[in-house]
């Protein structure tokens, strides 16, 4: 069985390497003269974890690590992929159990580096990243060492496949070292014959790996610099002459544009003294209509004028006024398009030409105050009633309080 086994592999390995030799010759970089092989050395570790048929949940493993070795051949057609051939002699020992095993394999290579990123730097491009997968046989040596079947010995070879993930580091131009994790599955009869199920080998390696020809080897040679250059003709004379074509169009149209923006400007300006012309005439003839404050507005203004108070006879604003006064100046500095009546009035009490007097005094008193807050005088005008208008009796205190007032109103055109 042994023999059928290597046989075939032998087979397989020889029509492989006539296939990628044969591809090589239609190759591309193959007149550059660069190297296609390489040859690498490892070693390290495996752990086998076997299960029942019958019983899928079983995960741990079955054996502590064993160490290993070998060394594998690859012929690697360009920097995205290549093929090659795996020795690895593995031992498998497990609690009663002895086992070693030849495990030779064929196996695909990617680089998966060249393929997710094929612009990085020099110095990242030495370190590569593989993805690798092949199918081989494993020709082993089982051995019972302890039980009531102590000595039972059993060898034979199954098939397996695997998938590995390896890291390689371009330490000159002739070496790199590398390392890989595999994940394998055959049979358990492989390492344990009197059972019928699955099993994983996991293994990691350290390896160390020869490139034929140094700098002349595919695995040194960015896929950029790998790929056919395209040979581009010298177009600079024709560029020349369609530039200087392009030139002199370009300045005849900048002068058409030039021109053309200047009398645009001159209509624009015409336009707008005109625009202006015509809304202030709008303005300066539009009649004044009485304003509406809104809600907001209307309680500003009725706390300006509801706290309110002067002197005694007096058109002497009270300092206890002036902070709602000042919400109103900044209410109608806000609204310049408003403008303000103010009216005075007083009580009855007294000389009607005094009243009067008082209160033009103290709507033109507040006028003052407003635009001493920044309020242009040229909106507001103030008139004084005297004791005409009243809003209460006269004949009351609190219906006197109430007719020494002043009212504004409020007109926008």
């Amino acid at each position: 069985m042994k023999r059928k086994f290597l046989g075939l592999f032998v087979a397989s390995a020889v029509a492989c390497n006539a296939f990628a030799q044969e591809e090589v010759a239609v190759d591309s970089a193959a007149a550059k003269g660069l190297c296609h092989w390489s040859l690498q050395a490892h070693g390290g570790v495996n752990v086998i974890n076997w299960s029942k048929s019958n019983d899928r949940a079983s995960l741990m493993p079955n054996s502590d690590f064993n160490g290993q070795f070998g060394a594998q051949v690859e012929y690697t057609f360009n920097p995205l992929w290549g093929l090659g051939l795996d020795y690895t002699y593995a031992l498998n020992n497990q609690k009663k159990y002895d086992n070693a095993s030849h495990e030779i394999s064929l196996f695909a290579s990617s680089n998966l580096s060249n393929l997710l990123a094929k612009y990085r730097s020099a110095g990242w491009q030495k370190f590569n990243a593989y993805l690798n997968g092949g199918l081989g046989a494993q020709i082993y040596d089982y051995e019972v060492t302890e039980g009531a079947r102590k000595g039972y010995e059993n060898d034979g070879a199954k098939p397996f496949a695997w998938l590995g993930l390896n890291f390689e580091y371009n330490v000159s131009k002739y070496f790199a070292i590398g390392l890989d994790g595999q994940a394998r599955r055959a049979t358990t009869k492989q390492w344990h014959p009197r059972e019928d199920g699955g099993a994983w080998q996991l293994m990691a390696d350290l390896g160390v790996r020869f490139k034929f020809g140094g700098d002349r080897n595919v695995r040194n040679v960015a896929l950029v610099d790998y790929e056919p250059k395209v040979e581009v003709p010298d177009i600079t004379p024709l560029l020349d002459e369609q530039k200087r074509q392009a030139a002199e169009m370009t300045s005849r149209l900048e002068e058409q544009i030039n021109n053309q923006n200047a009398q645009i400007a001159k209509l624009q300006n015409e336009l707008k003294a005109t625009q202006d012309s015509l809304n202030k005439h709008i303005r300066d003839t539009k009649p004044a209509v009485r304003y509406t404050p809104t809600k907001e507005e209307d309680e500003i203004i009725k706390t300006a004028f509801s706290q309110l108070e002067f002197e005694s006879a007096k058109a002497i604003i009270k300092q206890s006024s002036y902070s709602s006064l000042d919400g109103l100046a900044t209410l109608l500095k806000a609204h310049q398009e408003w403008t303000v009546t103010l009216k005075g009035y007083t009580d009855n009490s007294g000389q009607a030409a005094k009243n009067l007097q008082l209160s033009k005094d103290r709507a033109a008193a507040v006028k003052a105050y407003l635009v001493n807050k920044g309020v242009s005088a040229s909106k507001i005008q103030s008139f004084g009633y005297g004791s005409a208008n009243p809003v209460a009796s006269n004949t009351t205190l609190a219906g006197r309080a109430k007719n020494r007032r002043v009212e504004i109103e409020l007109y926008s055109k």
